[in-house]
This record gives C-alpha cells, structure tokens and sequence, in this order.
C-alpha cells in the first residue's frame, strides 16, 4: 500500500506505483508500506530515484545508512518498537528525499505501531507539513519522539522491577532472566540512537541545498543527547539490580550451606553413636549392661539435640 499526503493537505492511498495518477504526482510525503520489488523498481522508473541504500542497509559502511548526491538524500534509521506480543523489536525505515517529496518505506506492523501509540499523527502531520522543508523537520522530530517514547517505557518497566526486588523483595527464577530482556532491550534503543544521532550529524554536513534544517536538527540532536543520558540510567540501574539480585542468591545459598551444615552435624553424632555399637565386638561391656540401650539411644538424643541448641544461639538457624 501506498499512503500519500498531497499539498492539499489530502491524504490518500493506493494498492501500488502503477495506481498512481497525475493527481497523485503534486504530493509532500509518499509513504510505501509492505512494499515489494516490484514497487521499488516501478517507482524508481516512474520518479527517478536512486534506491540503491535499500539494497546494502546491512552493511557497514557509511554509504549504506547515509547518501547524498547531486538529486537526492537517502537514508535509514533501524526504529525500535512493540509488536503485537508487546516485545520490542527493530526494523529499517527508509527515507529518501529528493525535489520531488519526502520517500519513506517500512513495514505494516511498525506501522500499526505508530497508530496505536499515535493515534492523532495523521491530524499533526496535516499541520505540521506545508512543504519538503516541514515534511522532512516533522518526520525527524516524529522518529526523536519514538525514540524517546520507548525510552520512557522501558524506563518504567526498569523502576517497576526495582520496586519489586528492593522494596517489595520479591525475586523468581525469572527475575534475572527479566533483567536480561531489559537490558537488551535498552541496547536495541542504545544502538538506534548512536545510528540516528550519526544520520543527523551527516545530514547537516552535506551539501544538499534543497532544504535547510539545520536548525531543527541541531534541536533534535539535544533531545537524543538528553535521550541517551536516560538510557543509560537504565543500563546503571539494571547493572544495580543484577548486582542486587545476586547478593540476594549468594546469601540464600549461604543460608541453605548454614542449613546443611546444621542437619549433617545433628545427624552425624547418632550415626556415629549407632555405628560405634554396631560394630559387634566381642568385648563391648554396654552390651550387656541392663541400661546400655536406653543410655546408648540417649546419647543419640542428645549428640542431635546438643549441636542444634548451639547452632541456633550462634543464629544459624534465622
């Protein structure tokens, strides 16, 4: 599908490039979701454009997140979101800006992402965008915004669990298996950032003169730096709980090593006793005393009953 905004501030869609028509050729943005080859091949015939970062967005040169040329700018920016399972996960976004409009590919879930979590945009982007100039500011301060929202939410999760470790003390066999997930959640945010803030930087050190939004970027880049420092709040507090977390264990483990020694110590004494007159010898005077029984299952009683009096005053036992 082809979601397109007009000049008229219009918003239409089509199946596809070869749906559209001369009335959809006055647009500011062009919107391509779940988009094919065939597409991209059709619109690159139809307007022009270079597509070729779509094809090395993989790779690790520069060129493949960031492309100026003479007739157009090209990037893309791997945006953090929930999918319906509500687990944060990637996917590139494409932007390619040329004199004829704002390009921008992604998929329908991320998508359908944007709308749950922004059901107004459609109605701020009318607003908003009255030329390439606005269209471009607005859509960079939209994937800033995005990007500071999942902060923010994985932020709370993060203060949720602390609560619930430090304050309320309450840690399961998935507590640790939790932090991970938070913490490489925060990495997925942390690494989209640094990529972002670079596409920024390089974006005002081109020498692209069909728009000028220097300004904005400069204030988009302060909001990321203000972004960042929050991230990694988070990765000091995950650092904090898992150090909490595994005080918490090791002394659990040294409290169940207390234990063990306790009930060895109480349980060994008897054996001791009960192996010592097993052993039948024939000269065991006890044998044949009238009372060598109930004495012999007295210094049993009491070989258990001793170790654990001392044990508990040595508050082993708490």
């Amino acid at each position: 599908m082809i979601e397109i905004l007009l000049k008229t501030k219009e918003i239409v869609s089509v199946d596809n490039v070869a749906a559209l028509n001369e009335h959809h050729a006055d647009f500011l943005t062009m919107r391509f979701i779940d988009y094919t080859d065939a597409d991209i091949n059709e619109a690159q015939e139809k307007f022009g454009i270079d597509f070729s970062i779509m094809k090395h967005h993989e790779d690790i040169e520069i060129s493949s997140h960031f492309l100026s040329t003479d007739e157009q700018i090209s990037f893309h920016i791997s945006m953090p979101y929930y999918n319906d399972e509500r687990r944060l996960v990637e996917t590139p976004i494409f932007f390619i800006i040329s004199s004829k409009g704002l390009f921008i590919f992604l998929n329908s879930e991320v998508n359908e992402f944007f709308g749950r979590t922004y059901p107004n945009r459609n109605a701020r982007r009318k607003q908003r965008i009255h030329d390439l100039n606005t269209a471009i500011q607005y859509h960079i301060g939209f994937v800033a915004d995005c990007l500071a929202d999942v902060t923010e939410s994985e932020g709370k999760k993060v203060r949720a669990l602390a609560s619930s470790i430090i304050v309320e003390k309450k840690i399961s066999d998935e507590t640790m298996d939790i932090t991970t997930r938070y913490n490489f959640n925060n990495l997925l945010v942390k690494e989209s950032l640094m990529a972002t803030t670079l596409i920024f930087n390089m974006y005002k050190k081109n020498s692209w003169d069909e728009v000028d939004i220097t300004t904005a970027i400069d204030m988009e880049l302060h909001d990321l730096s203000v972004v960042s420092d929050y991230i990694q709040f988070n990765f000091d507090r995950l650092s904090e709980l898992k150090e909490n977390i595994s005080n918490k264990l090791d002394l659990e483990q040294n409290h169940i090593f207390k234990m063990l020694t306790v009930v060895t110590v109480c349980i060994s004494l008897p054996t001791f006793i009960a192996g010592l007159y097993g052993m039948n010898f024939e000269y065991m005077p006890e044998l044949k005393s009238h009372y060598g029984y109930p004495l012999a299952a007295l210094g049993m009683v009491l070989a258990a009953i001793l170790p654990f009096i001392y044990f508990k005053k040595k508050k082993w036992l708490k």
